[in-house]
Parts: C-alpha cells; sequence; structure tokens
C-alpha cells in the first residue's frame, strides 16, 4: 500500500521559509518545526522554484475511462437495465484491457441521472393489454360527473395481521441486530392475511366482507348477491349500475359474468 501523502498547512510552510531566509539548515529547521528534513527541502525547494509559499492547485487523478467507455456504459444499462455492475465492469474491463471497478461504472452511471433502487413489482402487461386498456379509457374519455354517479368499482385485497410481508427497514447501531427495539415478530400461525372485499363509488365506500374462505366463482357470486343490493341501498345508486372489476380468475367465470349482467 503506498503512503499516505501529507500537506502541510499553509503556515507551516511559510515558518519554514522565514527561517530558511534567516540562514538556518535545514536540520535546524526540522528540529524547530518537527517536520522530517525530506519535507523541509521540498518546501523550501517549492518556494525557490516559485517565489512563494502557496500550494498550486492541481487537476487531481486522471479519469479512469474515456468518453467513449462512458458512452458503452450507459448504452449497456439503457438495453438492459438490470444488468449489474460488476458484470458491466467484468466486461469493460475485457474489452479495452483497462480494468475498472464496479464503483466506477455506479459513478458513471450516476453521473447520467441512473441510480440503482430496487425495482417495483407490477402485472405483467403485454401488447394487446396495453391496447385494451387505450381503447376502455378512450371509450370513457366523455364521461361526466353524473355519468360516474352510476358507476361503483369492487375489488378484494390480501390485509398481512402482523404487519407487512415486504422489506422493513430499522435504524440501530452495529451490535443492535437482535436487540427487541429493532426485531420484527413472527408468528407461528395457520393464517397470516385476511381477505377482505368492499365497493366504492362518487357517493362514498360500501361495507367491508371479511372473506372467510378463498374466493373462488361460487363464493364470489354469492358474495356480490348478499353484498351488492345492500351496497344500493347504503350508497343510494340508480339502476342499472355500472358494475367495474379487475380480471381476477373467479371474477372472469362464465358463470360469474352471465350474473353480472
Amino acid at each position: 500500500m503506498a503512503p499516505v501523502r501529507r500537506q502541510h498547512s499553509h503556515q507551516i510552510r511559510c515558518l519554514c521559509v522565514s527561517k530558511w531566509k534567516k540562514h538556518y539548515s535545514y536540520s535546524r529547521i526540522s528540529r524547530e518545526v518537527e517536520l522530517a528534513r525530506t519535507r523541509v527541502r521540498d518546501i523550501i525547494a517549492h518556494f525557490k522554484s516559485t517565489g512563494h509559499c502557496v500550494i498550486s492547485p492541481r487537476q487531481g487523478r486522471p479519469r479512469l475511462t474515456t468518453a467513449r467507455e462512458d458512452r458503452r456504459i450507459l448504452r449497456a444499462t439503457e438495453q438492459n437495465r438490470f444488468i449489474s455492475a460488476a458484470v458491466l465492469a467484468a466486461a469493460v474491463s475485457k474489452d479495452t484491457g483497462c480494468p475498472i471497478t464496479p464503483q466506477v461504472v455506479r459513478n458513471r452511471l450516476n453521473e447520467s441521472g441512473l441510480n440503482g433502487r430496487s425495482a417495483r413489482k407490477k402485472p405483467y402487461l403485454s401488447k394487446k393489454h396495453r391496447q385494451q386498456r387505450l381503447a376502455y379509457a378512450k371509450r370513457l374519455a366523455h364521461f361526466e360527473e353524473e355519468d360516474w354517479e352510476t358507476v361503483i368499482f369492487t375489488d378484494e385485497a390480501s390485509v398481512e395481521l402482523h404487519g407487512t410481508t415486504g422489506r422493513v427497514s430499522v435504524w440501530r447501531r452495529t451490535h443492535e441486530a437482535f436487540h427487541e427495539k429493532c426485531v420484527v415478530p413472527t408468528f407461528k400461525s395457520s393464517r397470516k392475511s385476511l381477505m377482505v372485499w368492499s365497493s366504492i363509488s362518487a357517493d362514498g365506500v360500501d361495507t367491508m366482507h371479511f372473506c372467510e374462505k378463498i374466493v373462488d366463482g361460487e363464493y364470489y357470486r354469492g358474495l356480490l348477491q348478499k353484498e351488492i343490493p345492500i351496497t344500493r341501498q347504503l350508497l343510494g345508486l340508480p339502476t342499472p349500475t355500472n358494475f367495474v372489476q379487475d380480471n381476477a380468475p373467479a371474477h372472469r367465470a362464465k358463470a360469474t359474468k352471465t350474473f353480472v349482467k
């Protein structure tokens, strides 16, 4: 490992020069200012060549990658947003013959506005799905406020009984990994989540229905037969009502589609 280079303060450098002007030897200056003799010699040599004690600005370490290599890193990342910095660094090093570290790749991507983040998880949408959604949105683009008052949206949601199953962040010290305040408790329960059904319209939110079993087509149709009349009565929805649901398997069953109509 290379030795750490230390830059002395402006006051120390001026003190060495002032003593040298008094014809002090390098050894005497070294003892009085408590610096190595070679350091004193370098300070005096700098003064002789420049005529001052000010440290001139330096360019710093040369950039490890060229502009062409920077563009290649960015281009490879644009083609595959999930490529790791380690894989990309190895590929660039192999092609250029200049070894670079994954951190260099991260720095170049950060300069271009790309940052490593956790990817959001969303349902897959094919080209056909997107076309259907766009057509659906255009078909309803002319809806006025009174038109939306005839629409009811329904859906189910899984609610975790003991917090979240996702990633949980905590502020802790190194030795507090298993501290009671820093640990997320888990439970040996046969049922960790609960399925809840509800609906919403322009006039408000309907009552919630706690599903007692897996929501299949038969259970879902019984749920609608029980809850929708109550919803219409509570919210004062007109007849007929535009019923909106997603494409869950229980919703797409032929018997369910016939029942909804």
